[in-house]
């Protein structure tokens, strides 16, 4: 009888265990999901408070329905709303062609425009209202990786004069690139390559205001798993490095002193989301303000060799 209480008390206490663990389970997940929320509000509510990230969303609303007048100057995006029958369907639009996108957003706003504080003011504005599209729009497959860290196996650099990358050539210049633009005056790029796309500097060479005549020689680099790589993906990220490593400048603005930071870090990564939310935008804190500015495309800036493989592609025409 005495055996037959205690595989009883067993059963009891074994289906109460269980229980508790599915409890305990479901509750972290619970959490889990409580924090992914958070974050992806927060990453959406910094996409809408840069000019550049509503920028996006209007280019991909419009990019769904052709029959839309595009939106060129201040006006036109003051005037933006979103109609009852637009075509919000996202996932619709290819990796690749949500990245020409971005890189034509970047383009289109030129700081170098007469009415360039007028356009990022209107932008601004009408940021609440596209609230809605922001959601949608980062939720689709093609951006899934618009904030994720740097991809160690996709890296692309573009030779400027077919030379081959080595640890012997690797000579980067850490002083300031000057004029307020927060980059080392020579330093290795590379930008990740997305679906059959080889990264956005190849846009940006054929598009953006720098352009160069092909061909473009390129070369896939494979990171080492060792290497320290700091992730900028939004403003407070940007600002948080140039804090760290502060190199002042005129009227307070802080940039990041290249030299030091290449004592702790062996590459600076702006991420797509990090290009959307950061570029162009002022941050301000009691200590100074920064202003991420000049870099134009997703990108790596490498101040260490760091660089365990590399492999010619295929030129570009």
């Amino acid at each position: 009888m005495r055996l037959i209480y205690l595989a009883r008390y067993l059963a009891a206490a074994l289906s109460f265990s269980g229980k508790a663990r599915t409890i305990a389970a479901l509750k972290a997940r619970e959490r889990c999901v409580c924090v992914a929320n958070e974050e992806r509000n927060k990453l959406i509510s910094a996409l809408l408070h840069a000019p550049l990230g509503s920028l996006i969303v209007i280019r991909c609303i419009e990019e769904l329905n052709g029959n839309r007048p595009r939106a060129h100057v201040a006006e036109d995006f003051s005037r933006f709303v979103i109609g009852e029958n637009d075509d919000l369907r996202f996932f619709t639009l290819s990796a690749e062609r949500l990245i020409e996108l971005v890189v034509q957003c970047v383009i289109d706003l030129t700081p170098y425009g007469p009415d360039y504080q007028q356009r990022v003011n209107a932008l601004l504005a009408c940021g609440p209202s596209l609230q809605f599209a922001a959601e949608q729009l980062l939720d689709a497959p093609g951006t899934a990786n618009w904030f994720a860290n740097l991809d160690r196996k996709r890296q692309i650099w573009v030779s400027p004069d077919d030379t081959s990358p080595t640890r012997v050539s690797f000579r980067p210049d850490l002083r300031p690139f000057g004029q307020n633009v927060p980059k080392p005056r020579r330093a290795l790029w590379t930008s990740t390559s997305v679906g059959t796309c080889p990264g956005s500097w190849i846009l940006y060479l054929r598009w953006g205001e720098d352009r160069r005549p092909p061909p473009y020689h390129l070369w896939q680099l494979e990171i080492a798993p060792t290497a320290h790589v700091y992730e900028v993906h939004e403003p407070q990220a940007w600002h948080a490095l140039c804090m760290a490593f502060p190199l002042y400048g005129p009227d307070n603005l802080i940039m990041p002193d290249w030299r030091k930071v290449a004592q702790v870090w062996d590459g600076v990564h702006l991420s797509v989301g990090g290009l959307l939310t950061t570029e162009q935008v002022y941050w301000h804190t009691q200590q100074g303000w920064t202003h991420l500015f000049g870099w134009g495309a997703e990108s790596t800036v490498w101040l260490r060799w760091a660089f365990t493989r590399r492999k010619r592609l295929p030129d570009i025409d």
